[in-house]
């Protein structure tokens, strides 16, 4: 018996046993196999790829009865880029022994990276169950989920890789990105299905307040605390919009009103403690803080930030020499840390509370013991004891933990409970508006959980800066970017994706300049010709911007139509209207808002084609009513203020 074992991408792989006969063709037949699995060797570790998968395929077509022959034919075609063949031999491998790892993961890595996320499922799913250890099983396994919508399953599985290594910023990377995907999952369902719900509502007023439209957002929280049920902790926001116009006497009464009803949200009774700060009564502003954070300081650490708008420095100094005054006392809490930090530091509270999952065996309290907990503003408390049992949890204690979880600071501990909510349909629309409310925030963390582990990488900030960008995050895009310009400043990747981003800032002069850096160093560099013609066209500069597009054919395909549309607006603008018309026609794909089929409408009316005309016209009416529908489906995308609140 000879074995014969091979390496494939670095893992010992044994790969069949022989059977020695002692006839000598039997022999031949064997030193030829070996000789052929040499070759694949020496050639696998020079990293020849193709000349191994030669070798591999010698070697099969001699004994096409060996899974593992087949498996590794089908590694080395996944790695020579030779798709097709990979995906047959790997499926081979598959048939002829299920139980084999490799093939499986690869398998369904070529289908996952052919937009095949159905067909990659099954195969990713039995290589994670095969080795539940291994990183890029799981990963591909969690993106093939988000790729199908099924986002919380992505996010579990995203987590099960964390905990098996959360030193690496790209699991960080990728956990963020997913919270981001369903973030924005939510707000299009809320805002499609559930529109007159309360929980709609408030989470409009809410989005409004972080985007500092303090009318609409006023207006939409009256619209929200007229609804029934009333939403939690609904009166103490209004209030904080109230204060933030500076309307002090409205404020305090919606605080003593948010006092009056349900768990008696104690945000209230930070906001009247506020109102004594700016009311220059600092002393009577810790005499109302320090019971609060007494009873729980993850709440006033997790809640103060939302008053930073309200205070002025000099009011926050007062309020800390207060507390500082108070620490000699009995008082276990150090209050005027609390506040220094709240209103001091740029750092966000951490969403991180509980990374290693709700279950401590403990059972869960009655509901009226957690009601009593919440009521008496022990929400940290309240959120140890429902999460210790979550996955028992009725509708009941599931909205209690919501509330008190979000209310803690414990922002993981919200988005489980709402991923649990959300899946009744009693409770789905608490449930969308809970989640909707944390994943902008814990994809944030995630986010910077990723730059921070991988501080001195710039591939790192540029891949951050994508995921912004793809989420229409700019500031926080322009952040990361920058970043990996300080870093490596000749970074085509990071200059390029900074100039594009400063671009749709409307930062139009800057771009330009860092865009004319680029070109003066590749003057045929295609993208940065795109940018160029944009920006002039932007600027009504059509002549001047033709040269530019003219450099741009060499493009990346997903880039064509819209290069396309330039050019056709280029010609129109110049009188090439026959042109204009056959540009504007190859760029279509792009038009998101009905804007091309509009002025493709006008070329074709002013050329006599009438029915051509008013075809397009009709095209481009529906389009702009599907963009007002995605425009309204925004809810929950916040621009750059990514606050609790």
């Amino acid at each position: 018996m000879l074995w014969i074992i091979l390496r494939a991408l670095g893992a010992a792989v044994p790969l069949m046993i022989l059977a020695m006969s002692g006839i000598a063709g039997a022999q031949d037949h064997e030193q030829i196999i070996q000789s052929r699995l040499a070759d694949a060797r020496v050639a696998q570790s020079r990293g020849d790829f193709t000349q191994a998968a030669d070798a591999y395929r010698k070697a099969v077509a001699l004994d096409p009865s060996l899974p593992e022959l087949w498996a590794n034919l089908g590694l080395m075609d996944y790695e020579s880029g030779n798709h097709s063949e990979a995906i047959s031999s790997l499926q081979r491998a598959i048939r002829l022994n299920p139980s084999l790892f490799a093939p499986q993961l690869f398998l369904g890595l070529e289908y996952l990276q052919s937009n095949k996320a159905e067909a990659a499922l099954p195969h990713l799913e039995d290589a994670v169950k095969l080795n539940p250890k291994d990183l890029q099983g799981i990963r591909a396994l969690a993106k093939a989920h988000a790729t199908l919508g099924e986002i919380d399953k992505a996010i579990d599985l995203d987590w099960q890789a964390m905990r098996l290594n959360s030193t690496d910023g790209s699991l960080w990377l990728d956990l963020g990105t997913v919270y981001l995907q369903q973030e924005e999952n939510d707000a299009r369902l809320m805002t499609s299905a559930y529109s007159d719900s309360t929980y709609v509502k408030l989470r409009s007023a809410e989005v409004r307040a972080t985007e500092g439209k303090l009318i609409e957002a006023e207006k939409a929280y009256k619209d929200a605390v007229a609804s029934t049920p009333l939403p939690p902790c609904a009166f103490a926001e209004l209030g904080i919009i109230l204060l933030r116009q500076q309307e002090r006497s409205a404020a305090q009464e919606q605080f003593a009103r948010e006092l009056q009803v349900g768990l008696r949200c104690r945000i209230a009774t930070i906001g009247l403690a506020i109102i004594d700060a700016v009311s220059n009564r600092p002393q009577d502003a810790v005499d109302q803080l320090l019971p609060i954070a007494q009873a729980d300081p993850n709440f006033v650490r997790s809640n103060l930030p939302l008053f930073r708008n309200v205070v002025s420095s000099e009011q926050i100094k007062s309020m800390i020499a207060a507390a500082g005054a108070k620490a000699s006392d009995s008082s276990s809490v150090d209050l005027a840390s609390l506040l220094e930090s709240a209103f001091s530091s740029d750092d966000v509270p951490s969403a991180w509370l509980d990374t290693e999952g709700p279950s401590t065996g403990l059972a869960a309290p009655l509901p009226s013991e957690a009601q009593r907990l919440a009521s008496e503003g022990k929400y940290s408390s309240c959120d140890r004891a429902l999460k210790a049992d979550l996955e028992s949890q009725d509708a009941v204690r599931l909205q209690l933990l919501a509330f008190c979880s979000f209310y803690s600071g414990d922002l993981l501990a919200t988005s489980r409970a709402a991923q649990k909510l959300k899946k009744v349909p009693g409770t789905r629309t608490a449930g969308l508006y809970w989640e909707s409310r944390v994943d902008q925030n814990l994809a944030v963390q995630a986010l910077g959980r990723a730059g921070e582990i991988d501080a001195n990488s710039p591939r790192m900030h540029v891949l951050l800066g994508d995921v912004f960008r793809q989420q229409h995050h700019w500031d926080e895009a322009e952040t990361e970017y920058r970043k990996a310009i300080a870093l490596d400043p000749r970074s085509h990747s990071a200059r390029l994706s900074l100039a594009i981003t400063l671009f749709t800032e409307l930062k139009y002069d800057e771009a330009l300049s860092l865009d004319e850096s680029l070109l003066s160093e590749n003057a045929a560099d295609p993208e940065a010709n795109l940018l160029a013609a944009e920006v002039l066209v932007q600027r009504n500069q059509f002549r001047e911007a033709e040269p530019y597009l003219l450099k741009c054919e060499s493009l990346k395909a997903e880039l064509l139509p819209r290069y396309h549309a330039l050019l056709g607006r280029v010609y129109a603008e110049t009188d090439r209207l026959p042109a204009a018309i056959a540009e504007y026609k190859l760029g279509l794909s792009t038009d998101a808002d009905g804007s091309i089929h509009y002025q493709l409408a006008r070329l074709y009316k002013k050329v006599g084609n009438r029915a051509a005309a008013e075809e397009a016209f009709r095209e481009s009416k529906r389009l702009v009513d599907k963009a007002n529908n995605r425009e309204r489906a925004a809810l929950g995308q916040t621009g750059s203020d990514h606050s609790n609140q």
